[in-house]
């Protein structure tokens, strides 16, 4: 078999003698949908729209790209944020590898419940994500042993090998999580400080993949435990922002924390969709990868960009790391779903 679907095969899991597992964005909080469904509608303002991209194993001769596209709002939620209201969203999801675009596909809608506890900045929400899921296969651009002719390979050749192109499934994951936010009155960038815990599982239904006929891989249970801190400087215009998260699934482990530096450059305001800033941080990925990355936010539109510096032996075998990028909108004005809200000073 080609080696771009073997390095795919080993790597992820896909085949009937293991557990598939997941991929993984770096920039674990730019796509909080996919961190806990609890997230979903939990923000400082209404809407959120976000595209993130990861190419794998930038330098390899394969093709590693996972792309995610998402949408989120909440409904019934006051201004000043002092009654339970609803979260709605929904995701897009596409991971395609090597030469025979060996690949997954999800879309998800995700609905969550926020309920305040009191009006002190302390909130709990429980979210609950439903979609579906499908493996693809493009068996035209992949050659194998069994079709070596003594001199080159030869497609003509049948192969003997019973690939499934395409297989279908359905996916269930659910999460819970906590949050203080000191300045939960404001929408723009003023929060003294925020903190949030909280833990999913995704894949509930532990579904059932296929890429070979006859043979069934389980798409294993993730569970997932988080935590983030944002705190201002008092008199300074420097936020800090620590975070941790933990990923289990199946006998795949992995731990990735760090944390950010901002420096704000402007408090914004109603027509700015909140303050302007621009930031550096520098997580890892234990026993993988440092990733250091750069973010930039200007009137609700937030772009950051990270590099995954591998460490760990498949630095050898790669071809170098991984470019991720991630865009993404917050409407901080009035509500597009809602009756309209403006915000008083």
């Amino acid at each position: 078999m080609r080696s771009s679907l073997l390095i795919y095969v080993l790597v992820f899991g896909l085949s009937t003698l293991g557990h598939s597992q997941d991929m993984m964005f770096s920039q674990v909080n730019q796509s909080p949908m996919l961190l806990n469904p609890a997230n979903t509608g939990l923000m400082d303002g209404w809407e959120r729209v976000a595209v993130q991209h990861r190419n794998q194993w930038v330098g390899s001769n394969g093709k590693y790209n996972n792309t995610i596209a998402s949408f989120d709002l909440n409904l019934m939620k006051s201004e000043s944020g002092s009654g339970a209201y609803i979260g709605l969203g929904a995701y897009f999801l596409r991971d395609v590898a090597g030469d025979g675009n060996i690949g997954q596909q999800s879309a998800i809608v995700s609905l969550s419940s926020i309920i305040p506890l009191g009006r002190n900045g302390h909130s709990i929400s429980a979210g609950l994500q439903g979609g579906f899921g499908s493996t693809t296969l493009n068996q035209s651009n992949l050659v194998f042993e069994s079709q070596w002719n003594g001199a080159e390979y030869d497609q003509t050749i049948l192969s003997g090998e019973q690939l499934s192109n395409h297989y279908s499934y359905a996916d269930v994951s659910a999460g819970v999580l906590y949050q203080f936010n000191g300045g939960s009155t404001s929408f723009f960038g003023k929060s003294d400080v925020k903190f949030q815990i909280g833990a999913a599982v995704y894949h509930f239904n532990r579904p059932r993949i296929n890429f070979t006929a006859g043979g069934e891989s389980v798409l294993n249970r993730k569970f997932v435990f988080h935590t983030s801190f944002w705190k201002d400087i008092p008199d300074s215009d420097i936020q800090f922002e620590l975070d941790a998260a933990q990923f289990i699934q199946g006998k795949q482990m992995s731990t990735y924390f760090g944390g950010m530096v901002k420096y704000k450059f402007s408090d914004g305001g109603n027509y700015l969709g909140g303050s302007s800033q621009l930031g550096f941080g520098l997580h890892m990925r234990t026993f993988d990868a440092i990733v250091p990355s750069a973010m930039i936010k200007l009137k609700g539109f937030r772009f950051e960009v990270s590099y995954d510096a591998t460490i760990s032996a498949l630095r050898k075998a790669q071809g170098g790391g991984s470019l991720e990028l991630s865009l993404s909108y917050t409407n901080f004005q009035d509500a597009l779903f809602s009756q309209r809200r403006k915000y008083r000073y």
